[in-house]
């Protein structure tokens, strides 16, 4: 009887998630609108309905999964639709230094053999701009602009890489021999040990490993009274202690740290703007982990809650969008790694770190068009309760995102030679 009775409650519990499984498909395809992508045009009712929310909002902000070429070349076609709209600024996943570098590379006649000569000279130096659809991507933001202010806005840490093409920096534009000296010192440093912890595929080999406060105090003092290197220098440091708090087992803390620095970066380049007299609308492309409304899946508030927050005391709003494929390949190779299969691996949207069970809003997605659904009508299920028992991931998806964005088919992202 007590065997019956278990068997009886396994096959309720597991009708009850399957009838909820459903019903959320069933509300996730109500909720779904297409549009297609036929040489380089996007058309159609999904695409219409996203350039609208855009024109409702200040802020537009794309959470995506790294290394596939369909969010980049996305992300500029709707960049160029929106333009017209007055969205004048372009939010990316770099340190403020990096951005400004890639914004003036990326304006130049010859832009594609800029950004392939600059890997050749610094391997792997720009996240995520050292795949090629990015670099694409970014011209197509910024031409016809005038280079006059910063339009790249650049929100994150200086990439632990990118140390090498920075002390450089300093070392060309150090006012006396001595800080010269010391940049050329540290730049080979910075060399040496990429080189090292790349041949040795140990990343505890690297920079973040060797470099120490005592050393960006001898940079502040043979830099004294010079502005500009000693604002880099601090944000190099920051960049430091970020990376050093990871790899020392402070992974949370990290995140934190990075968070703060990402809302920093962008209050100061919101309020040069206000400034400047304008009320400045932003396109965002970041890691979907970051632009969560509420704490995001390492439970931290991080910018995508800070944009949301700034948006409703500006008295407008942020409209923030996932972007995940059906199935496909993906880029996911790194220098520890260093497996060439791995630049076209197996795509699976549940493989990023969020780990979100997107089975329902796959069987309500198209095979064939891109399907945009609108999350926001099944809060108020949530909310009543009529929707029961789903996936932690997707339930945090509906009441933190507004739409989902589903390709029918993802690439991996290509890599620059070095």
């Amino acid at each position: 009887m007590k065997f019956r009775m278990s068997i009886f409650i396994i096959v309720y519990i597991q009708l009850t998630l399957l009838g909820q499984d459903s019903l959320l498909t069933q509300k996730l395809k109500a909720n779904a609108r297409f549009f297609q992508s036929q040489g380089n045009v996007l058309s159609g009712e999904g695409f219409d309905f996203l350039k609208k929310e855009a024109d409702e909002s200040s802020f537009f902000m794309i959470g995506e999964d790294h290394g596939l070429r369909e969010i980049p070349y996305f992300t500029g076609e709707l960049y160029d639709a929106i333009r017209p709209m007055g969205y004048g600024y372009f939010a990316t996943e770099t340190g403020p230094f990096t951005a400004e570098m890639i914004q003036s590379m990326a304006l130049k006649d010859d832009w594609e053999e800029v950004f392939s000569q600059h890997f050749k000279k610094y391997p792997l130096s720009i996240p995520f701009y050292y795949w090629q659809e990015e670099t694409a991507m970014l011209r197509s933001i910024v031409k016809g602009h005038d280079g006059k202010k910063d339009m790249v806005w650049g929100l994150d840490q200086e990439f632990a890489a990118s140390f090498r093409m920075f002390f450089t920096k300093l070392e060309q534009e150090a006012p006396t021999e001595e800080s010269r000296s010391a940049a050329q010192q540290y730049h080979e440093l910075a060399l040496r040990s990429f080189n090292e912890s790349l041949a040795a595929k140990d990343p505890s080999k690297s920079l973040l490993a060797v470099i120490r406060p005592d050393d960006f105090r001898k940079l502040e003092s043979v830099f004294a009274g010079q502005a500009a290197a000693l604002e880099l220098i601090s944000e190099l440091e920051q960049s430091i202690q970020i990376y050093q708090l990871w790899f020392t087992g402070g992974g949370y803390e990290s995140n934190c740290l990075r968070a703060e620095m990402m809302k920093r970066h962008f209050h100061r380049y919101y309020q040069e703007a206000k400034r400047r007299g304008e009320s400045p609308k932003v396109l965002f492309k970041f890691g979907a982990n970051h632009i969560y409304r509420g704490p995001n899946g390492l439970n931290v508030f991080d910018i995508g809650n800070f944009v949301s927050e700034l948006a409703s005391q500006e008295g407008t709003s942020s409209f923030h969008m996932y972007v995940i494929g059906r199935k496909g390949t993906q880029n996911t190779w790194n220098p520890f790694s260093q497996r060439e299969e791995d630049k076209t691996s197996n795509y699976d949207p549940a493989d990023y770190l969020d780990k979100i069970d997107f089975g329902p809003a796959l069987q309500a997605s198209s095979e064939t068009a891109w399907t945009v659904i609108d999350l926001r009508p099944l809060r108020r299920m949530l909310f009543k309760k009529q929707l029961k028992n789903l996936h932690k991931g997707m339930e945090k998806l509906i009441w933190s995102y507004d739409a989902l964005l589903v390709i029918p088919e993802v690439r991996a992202a290509t890599s620059f030679d070095w």
